[in-house]
């Protein structure tokens, strides 16, 4: 039998087609992926709360798994720089305070340049007050954060002045490390003139309050600044070389716990060790809400409300301190999709994510539907609109 092989060939060119076709195509799995929404989520420094809470919303199994958007996480200096960035695109999400966003908006909030942020702990000579200056005016800076949209609210943050216990009057000389050296007892916020103070990385919201209050009482230009975030100045502070530090975070603080050499809230007391004579703790928490509400400072800046820094919430702080916060909350930039925004709070406000959130941080506990948008005073996303809307929390 003679064979055709012009129907072989044709016979055998269709069965290699079909098994072509057939073949599942990885790379229509990976454009899945890669057509997800790319978000970047910018949390904040090392010894703050700002990158734990926002590496606990990032590692949410759901999050992880949603089929529209991945989340990459970024640390930054804090809630001024993240500002800055969500405006500008460079990031799409982050963590910032109330307070800050409004000003940021309002053309209201400063544009800081710093030759160093960073300093080692076992030399003063790094923080020489030269390596600091500040580029603007408070109340007049030109700039102007539109795209920066609020998504939700997550937990509070209060002031923190921290100085050394077991300081005694003028003149007495307490050793805080290997040199002997005179220390005064800074008693009062209006005692911080002349010292040496740690006052936050310069695009943090420690900082930016920080500048906020200390100019509200006329003290910002009669301390010496040392714009460093807070571990750094926790082990400056346990060194000596710098007199007091502030802090804006939720409580408790790491880097206080650090200072206050606490080890039984699970906080790694590293650097220096401390000698003193003073058996109930190496710090004192000074009273920021007397100073706060007989100023004004509260009534010119109402996003700030009173707290209470609790009998011990850090070693040898034996009594409750007045102090002032804010909130805490979510945003987005403007332009980031409806439906993902929306996708993302429908995840995170479930009762199992809530519950996984709440493990993480201790702070997250606040964290509730009900209490989704309070001490917001921005205007809110749209995808976070609709959300809210549906849960009744807003009109």
């Amino acid at each position: 039998m003679k064979l055709d092989y012009s129907k072989i060939i044709f016979f055998v060119a269709s069965l290699f087609l079909m098994t072509f076709i057939c073949i599942p195509n990885s790379s229509a799995k990976d454009s899945t992926v890669i057509s997800k929404e790319k978000i970047v989520l910018g949390g904040g420094p090392s010894g703050g709360i700002f990158q734990t809470v926002a590496n606990a919303i990032a590692s949410l199994k759901p999050i992880k798994e949603a089929a529209g958007f991945r989340i990459q996480l970024q640390s930054s200096e804090g809630s001024v720089e993240n500002i800055k960035k969500i405006d500008s695109g460079s990031l799409q999400m982050a963590i910032v305070y109330s307070g800050d966003l409004w000003r940021g908006i309002n053309g209201k909030i400063e544009n800081y340049t710093q030759d160093s942020s960073s300093i080692s702990s076992s030399s003063a000579t790094n923080l020489s007050s030269s390596s600091f200056s500040s580029s603007s005016n408070l109340a007049n800076s030109p700039t102007t954060y539109k795209k920066v949209m609020a998504v939700a609210s997550l937990y509070t943050a209060s002031a923190q002045l921290v100085v050394h216990a077991g300081l005694e009057t003028k003149g007495d000389n307490t050793t805080i490390n290997a040199n002997s050296t005179k220390n005064e007892a800074i008693k009062s916020v209006k005692e911080l003139e002349g010292k040496r103070i740690g006052v936050g990385n310069s695009g943090s919201g420690s900082y930016s309050t920080c500048e906020l209050f200390l100019t509200h009482l006329g003290l910002w230009d009669k301390i010496e600044k040392r714009a460093i975030g807070y571990n750094d100045a926790a082990r400056a502070f346990k060194n000596n070389e710098i007199d007091a530090f502030w802090v804006f975070s939720a409580l408790p603080c790491p880097a206080v716990a650090m200072a206050a050499g606490d080890k039984n809230k699970g906080f790694e007391n590293n650097g220096s060790e401390i000698n003193s004579n003073n058996s109930k703790g190496l710090i004192e928490i000074i009273n920021l809400g007397d100073d706060a509400y007989e100023s004004g400072f509260l009534k010119e800046f109402p996003w700030f409300a009173t707290t209470t820094i609790k009998s011990g919430t850090y070693n040898g702080v034996d009594k409750d301190i007045l102090s002032f916060q804010d909130y805490a909350i979510l945003v987005v930039n403007s332009e980031l999709s409806s439906d993902v925004v929306y996708q993302m709070l429908s995840i995170i406000y479930t009762d199992d994510a809530l519950n996984h959130l709440s493990q993480q941080n201790t702070n997250l506990k606040e964290m509730s539907v009900e209490t989704g948008v309070i001490g917001i005073i921005t205007p809110l996303h749209s995808g976070a609109e609709r959300f809210w809307k549906e849960k009744g929390i807003i009109k």
